[in-house]
């Protein structure tokens, strides 16, 4: 039964090439597909995320997952700060490209330890991160299907965005 579970995450999370949820949104990685550096940065107001921002809170989340995942000892996730790294100045090409590296990297990363974890822990509770005091009520199974929700959401933010950039005319 588990294993059917973390099968359905898999193909939700990592999509084959040319599957299309029935809700029509791409993965993070797919949303940014086309999407500029200059896009990328755009805020829709002061005080909001840009979809660069976005791009690396879910690189950051999907760090923060495996982490708990695999044990071991703690690493650093390489962008600062962690939860809501800061864009880069300048926010150039290079950048842009560097940061849509890291995302696809800690996805691969993430799956990877979706793919190889033990199906019989999926609702054993998960250590808490390093340093953070008391045993967690949060199971494996809430982290794994946590980072399908998580990348869900945003997803949703930066399709929105990008609209609201192309109105901008």
């Amino acid at each position: 039964m588990n294993e059917s579970r973390i099968d359905e995450v898999l193909r939700v999370l990592d999509p084959a090439p040319g599957f299309r949820p029935w809700h029509g949104g791409a993965s993070p990685l797919g949303s940014l597909r086309g999407v500029s550096e200059l896009e990328a940065s755009w805020r829709p107001a002061p005080g909001r995320h840009s979809i660069w921002e976005l791009a690396l809170h879910n690189a950051y989340w999907k760090y923060a997952v495996r982490r708990r995942l695999v044990g071991g000892p703690s690493g650093a996730f390489p962008r600062r700060p962690s939860n809501w790294p800061a864009v880069p100045a300048p926010a150039d090409a290079k950048a842009w490209k560097a940061d849509r590296a890291l995302l696809r990297d800690e996805h691969s990363l993430v799956v990877e330890a979706i793919r190889g974890f033990d199906p019989a822990l999926y609702d054993e509770p998960a250590p808490k991160p390093t340093g953070s005091g008391s045993e967690s009520s949060t199971t494996f199974g809430d982290l794994i299907m946590g980072v399908v929700m998580h990348d869900t959401y945003h997803t949703g933010q930066i399709q929105v965005l990008k609209r609201l950039y192309a109105s901008q005319g």
